[in-house]
């Protein structure tokens, strides 16, 4: 949970809640719930819900319950005044299958429907293109799109509806934003972070290539040595 909060600690400009991997964590939302200022709050999904993934066709009972998903996260939120702002990231973009582009597309058209102008969806039209959000006169988030940069597939939209279509172009509008709001503090938001120290920063230990299942359970000391 992070506070934007003026000179007194008492005094609070405004809330920003990040919240990732919760699906299955009820306590999670209930705790963030209970934190939502009415109309000084952003709740941003940093999009770990699994929505539309694997093979799921439209009107089936698998997109009821990922509907009924989609909705028990901003509803209450949304209950509470908070704005909600969902990031889209590997599982909405079908864990960089080549359908994940129609899949983000799909999510879009489902929140557009619900008619409710403070939820909002980056990216679904699936371009790269960072996009600003005021908050307050001296402080704003960065949403950075890090799954177009990171898919295996075409990602170029055949509507040529966005800004940036390269990676230099991207880097120029974040570099653009930077400057037009240097006075500000700034808040770079994407699924991916830009530096981690954990399993996913691409380097692992002998131990990790020798026991590779200890990472689902710390007791599966099965050697796969060609994993």
């Amino acid at each position: 949970i992070l506070t934007t909060a003026g000179f007194a600690q008492d005094s609070i400009l405004h809330r920003i809640l990040f919240i990732g991997e919760n699906e299955a964590s009820e306590k999670i939302q209930q705790h963030a719930a209970g934190n939502v200022i009415g109309g000084r709050t952003s709740v941003i999904y940093l999009d770990e819900n699994n929505y539309l993934g694997g093979k799921m066709k439209p009107g089936s009972m698998e997109e009821t319950a990922a509907h009924q998903l989609l909705r028990s996260q901003y509803q209450q939120m949304r209950a509470r005044g908070a704005m909600v702002y969902l990031i889209t990231g590997n599982h909405t973009w079908n864990k960089q299958g080549t359908d994940g582009i129609e899949k983000i597309k799909r999510q879009q058209q489902f929140l557009e429907k619900q008619g409710d102008s403070l939820v909002k969806f980056f990216a679904g039209s699936a371009c790269p293109d960072p996009v600003a959000i005021d908050l307050t006169d001296s402080s704003m988030i960065i949403v950075f799109n890090s799954e177009w940069w990171l898919f295996p597939y075409s990602n170029t939209s055949p509507e040529k509806e966005c800004e940036c279509n390269t990676r230099s172009e991207v880097l120029a509008r974040l570099d653009e934003l930077r400057y037009k709001n240097r006075h500000k503090v700034i808040l770079l938001t994407s699924h991916h972070p830009f530096q981690s120290f954990g399993i996913h920063d691409g380097r692992v230990t002998l131990k990790d290539h020798l026991f590779p299942l200890t990472s689902i359970n710390k007791n599966l000391y099965i050697p796969l040595p060609g994993a």
